[in-house]
């Protein structure tokens, strides 16, 4: 059947705070700590040193996510 979702939650350096990483078999890659603050109140404060969405935690996850 193969996988469907993989996941893997990481320190991210950028924000300060955990963020879990999915990845989809499609290549489509979602980054919690971006879906819950992006359209918060204080977005701005929060949002300020993330890299989304040229994120380098996500693109070295979904590279060994696809690899398996």
């Amino acid at each position: 059947m193969g996988w469907k979702v993989t996941a893997t939650t990481l320190s991210c350096e950028f924000v300060g705070d955990f963020a879990t990483i999915m990845v989809q078999p499609d290549g489509t890659t979602r980054c919690s700590y971006v879906n819950r603050y992006k359209e918060a109140k204080n977005t701005g404060e929060k949002m300020k040193n993330c890299k989304w969405p040229d994120c380098p935690l996500l693109a070295t996850f979904r590279e060994q996510a696809l690899a398996l």
